[in-house]
């Protein structure tokens, strides 16, 4: 997964992978709020921490005054937060649905 993801973001769909895939993050960290009974606070918490280094990517694309992180460690950092929050099957999840949207773009 690791060289699809930095393929992407060395590709010209760059931008339209980065916010799939926060949307994708976003997507799953409203299904955690689905149940109120079942609630992962963690799980919500590593979405929104990924959510977050994704939106942070994204805008250092466009604008060199904000520091992004080097593409060849974004995916492990993004791994770091969701392994924080038990929460890599939702980053894999919207990995490959971020995917699934620029290749179909």
């Amino acid at each position: 997964m690791e060289n699809s993801v930095l393929e992407a973001l060395a590709s010209d769909s760059r931008m339209a992978f980065l916010l799939a895939l926060g949307h994708r993050l976003g997507i799953a960290a409203r299904e955690l709020y689905a149940d109120p009974a079942t609630v992962d606070a963690a799980q919500a918490r590593a979405c929104n921490e990924m959510m977050i280094s994704v939106f942070s990517q994204a805008w250092a694309t466009d604008d060199r005054a904000v520091a992004g992180y080097p593409d060849a460690d974004f995916l492990s950092i993004l791994v770091g937060k969701a392994d924080a929050g038990n929460a890599r099957g939702l980053l894999r999840n919207a990995i490959v649905s971020a995917q699934r949207y620029r290749d179909a773009s």
